[in-house]
């Protein structure tokens, strides 16, 4: 007599189905088993992905028959259908190798999910021999105790059976249904292969049953335009957006382990789960392609976000990027609002670069929480932000809050968030931590993060170079120019040829002329423009020197806003918009781009991966989560006033 699984019931509503209307087949005596691998202790299995990663106890290599558990697909012979996958027939299978025990490559294709194929190893592959070569659009895989243990794997096609090209790279989601991969735009090939590079539990590779896809012929899930479910208490942020990968960002307000539902257009039929239960998340995509628009849904602990859309980095064949970019915004206040009200998603470009003072008035966790990610949540879901940090970050900690709520290319050699580059299109941009001069940091000192700028710039091929960091080597604000910044890294900007300086820390908007060295560029000789934009919504206050200095070409103190930067080939446009949405400064810069199409950096790409941010236990609330203080908005003088750096008084000299 067949008995109701409620898990594989749920399973109907997301998209992959038992041919038995849903039902488990019989539970087969313990003799009856398979006998390939120690099975997985008991798990509760959830409707979807579940609440938390459940314990499981596999033995590596032990061959212990036992009945399976609660995760199993199934023990009897059954067919296996599953939506949005046309399934292509398999004429042969082949395996690395398998357990000795039965578990053969040819029961992953024998429509009998009583059977498996099991190989010990990581890097452990089954290849699928398609007898053709045919359209591949993905695949099928129902993967064996599927809700104890989620597997590392790669998809790969080829035409020949011996050259191999990666398509796919994904974790699975902890759930006993069957789940589809779907390659981003169709791949011809005769043979489709799957590589287990271990799972959570230990190093078997072990698949139910295995197909590809072609075509597609039903509808794919229909994206929730609406969040729904309990309130995320912080809802996603887009980090390290690459050409090819993207990390989504937020929080629980439980413990579990939640997946994001993701794929280019409107399609979101690509699934990519969080590496363990906890509250805090940073969900990589992978096998993201250049340039493209990608949709995104976050499944989490009951909680289901409405729909959002990001674009991918652009290649270095591609001529035009556009961003934007503002410093001093992090107050909750009523400034920061109007800002916001003109820098919506549709106008902020294809990222955002931030240049200090995120989260007033000490950087702390609450300030964070309240003061950026709150006030910037439905701009933060849709763009991707690149920051750095300012001075009123270091206040806590030496910017530690900071750290923790970033997810950021770790590329230099202290493997430090702290300062970093990436590309986009036909800019390398580098993000400098100008605090490392004040405070005694290992990861951050003035000579290494000086021996790896000049190596940073040297090495990249792409034709634009911005930087950005929070203190400005020429400024005629509050806070005048800190020359320690000019002397130090103002040689190696002018030798590598940097085109554009961006900062913050003083509350106002001011542009410089061309700069070389002490002095405005002479004629016929090239400068760099430094431009402050420390007006994102701390309150603005009086210029240090009261006349505009010969070196200014522009400054405003009147007006809140934010940069809007374009470059379009060989030319490059920055537009000064203010909270009305008047543009009261803009900057055109031209220069001859080398013919030929440049190469990728190897030192500016993300290939390093951001580090996984802090880990908090998955049994105890955070205290970020129990002591959820209100903050105050920072909307006053007094509010957003500095704290003493530690550092001489000569360090920020009057010019």
């Amino acid at each position: 007599m067949h008995k109701r699984n409620r898990l594989l019931s749920s399973s109907c509503l997301l998209g992959v189905l038992l041919t038995t209307a849903c039902e488990a087949p019989p539970t087969p005596s313990p003799s009856e088993a398979p006998a390939a691998e120690a099975p997985s202790a008991p798990a509760q299995p959830p409707a979807g992905p579940p609440a938390a990663s459940p314990p499981a106890t596999d033995a590596p290599a032990a061959e212990v028959p036992a009945a399976p558990t609660a995760g199993d697909l199934g023990t009897t012979a059954s067919g296996l259908t599953a939506s949005n996958c046309r399934q292509l027939t398999t004429a042969k299978a082949t395996a690395s190798g398998d357990d000795g025990a039965g578990s053969v490559a040819a029961n992953a294709y024998d429509d009998n999910l009583a059977t498996r194929w099991s190989g010990l190893g990581k890097g452990s592959w089954l290849t699928l021999d398609l007898g053709t070569s045919q359209s591949l659009a993905g695949a099928t895989i129902a993967w064996h105790q599927g809700t104890a243990r989620q597997n590392h794997f790669t998809l790969a096609t080829s035409e020949d059976g011996a050259t191999f090209t990666q398509a796919y790279e994904a974790t699975s989601a902890l759930t006993a249904s069957a789940q589809t991969y779907r390659f981003t735009g169709l791949r011809k090939a005769r043979y489709l292969r799957v590589t287990v590079n271990g799972n959570t539990v230990n190093d078997w590779a072990s698949i139910t049953e295995a197909r590809a896809c072609g075509d597609d012929t039903t509808a794919p899930p229909t994206a929730p335009t609406t969040d729904s479910g309990p309130a995320l208490p912080r809802l996603p942020y887009l980090q390290s957006v690459g050409t090819t990968s993207a990390l989504v960002a937020f929080r629980t307000g439980v413990s579990c382990t939640p997946f994001v539902r993701f794929g280019e257009g409107s399609d979101i039929s690509r699934t990519a789960t969080a590496t363990a239960a906890g509250w805090q998340h940073a969900v990589k995509l992978s096998g993201l392609l250049p340039g493209r628009t990608y949709s995104y849904v976050v499944e989490a602990c009951g909680s289901v976000t409405g729909v959002r859309r990001f674009q991918t980095a652009t290649g270095p064949e591609t001529k035009r990027v556009h961003f934007t970019a503002m410093g001093d915004f992090g107050t909750g206040g009523s400034s920061q609002a109007k800002v916001l009200q003109q820098l919506t998603p549709a106008r902020a470009g294809e990222f955002l670069l931030t240049l200090g003072d995120n989260a007033y008035s000490s950087g702390t966790e609450a300030e964070f929480q309240s003061n950026m990610f709150k006030p910037m949540a439905a701009l933060l879901r849709e763009v991707p932000l690149f920051p750095t940090p300012g001075n009123h970050e270091y206040v806590t900690n030496a910017g530690k809050p900071y750290l923790d709520n970033f997810y950021l290319p770790a590329n230099n050699p202290a493997k430090s968030e702290r300062y970093y580059s990436f590309d986009w299109g036909p800019v390398h941009f580098v993000s400098l931590d100008s605090n490392c001069r004040s405070f005694t940091l290992t990861d951050c000192t003035t000579a290494l993060q000086k021996a790896w700028l000049a190596q940073d710039l040297a090495a990249t091929s792409r034709p634009w170079k911005v930087v950005f960091f929070h203190h400005p080597p020429w400024s005629s604000g509050e806070h005048l120019s800190s020359t320690a910044m000019r002397r130090d890294y103002a040689p190696l900007f002018e030798q590598h040829g940097v085109d554009l300086v961006l900062t913050g820390h003083d509350h106002n908007y001011e542009r410089t002329r061309p700069m070389k060295g002490d002095a405005v560029a002479p004629a016929g000789t090239r400068g760099i423009p430094y431009i402050v934009v420390g007006s994102g919504g701390a309150t603005l206050r009086s210029f240090g020197i009261a006349s505009q200095p010969s070196w200014t070409a522009f400054r405003d103190n009147t007006n809140m806003g934010y940069l809007d930067v374009v470059v379009d080939g060989g030319t490059l446009t920055t537009k000064f918009i203010t909270a009305s949405g008047t543009v009261r400064d803009s900057l055109t810069l031209t220069k001859t781009l080398p013919a030929s199409v440049a190469s990728p950096s190897g030192v500016s790409t993300m290939s390093v991966d951001s580090p996984p941010g802090p880990t908090y236990d998955p049994t105890r609330l955070p205290e970020f989560l129990r002591d959820q203080k209100t903050v105050p908005p920072a909307d006053t003088l007094e509010s957003v006033a500095d704290e003493p750096e530690p550092v001489p008084a000569t360090a920020l000299e009057q010019q």
